[in-house]
């Protein structure tokens, strides 16, 4: 039950601090020098079943922050760690000492198209980089690229809520592979964070 009050506490903070006046008020989003802070915080936990039996449940553990600047009007330079799968730096854990660790690190340009209510922000965003999963001393790894799209949108303050769709292939390659080996990702995702 802690992952779950430190999210809730995670939440709490971000939204004091983009409804604070530690920001000027006046700062519009997406405009150059505008920064944007994202990301995702939880704490899953499953169990599989088959034939009406349970099996051994696995929780996981993610944390996956994103930032982002915009150096002109509408078009921000991001950095997102994690793969929206498993985002950030994960561990499951399915009981024993067994542990996996997956991790992500994207190049994330977007374009935010300004609209004239100041407060919907449709974007487009592209994503390219490096993942990998350890498990022991195995470890499968490549290049992985992908997009997403969707509507930003000022819920208070500088408080942002986004509704996305995501694409991702997301390759996990063993050392000696020539053929690539992984996953083809969709998601559809709700998020929240700021901007100052």
């Amino acid at each position: 039950m802690q992952p779950v009050r430190t999210l809730t506490l995670y939440v709490i903070i971000l939204i004091c601090i983009c409804n604070s006046q530690v920001f000027p008020q006046d700062k519009l989003f997406a405009r150059k020098g505008t920064v944007e802070l994202s990301g995702n915080i939880s704490f899953s936990s499953y169990t599989p079943v088959f034939n009406d039996m349970s099996g051994t449940a696995a929780t996981i553990f993610t944390l996956a922050p994103q930032i982002g600047v915009f150096a002109s009007d509408g078009f921000e330079i991001g950095l997102r760690t994690g793969i929206s799968l498993l985002p950030g730096v994960s561990i499951i854990s399915s009981g024993g000492n067994n542990s996996t660790t997956v991790l992500g690190l994207f190049f994330a340009p977007s374009y935010n198209f300004v609209t004239t209510s100041e407060m919907l922000f449709p974007f487009l965003e592209g994503q390219a980089g490096y993942t990998s999963i350890s498990s022991g001393s195995n470890t499968n790894s490549g290049f992985s690229y992908g997009g997403r799209a969707g509507l930003k949108i000022i819920a208070a303050g500088h408080l942002l809520l986004t509704v996305s769709v995501e694409y991702l292939a997301i390759t996990l390659n063993a050392p000696s592979a020539n053929e690539r080996s992984g996953y083809n990702y969709l998601n559809i995702g709700v998020g929240v964070g700021g901007f100052f």
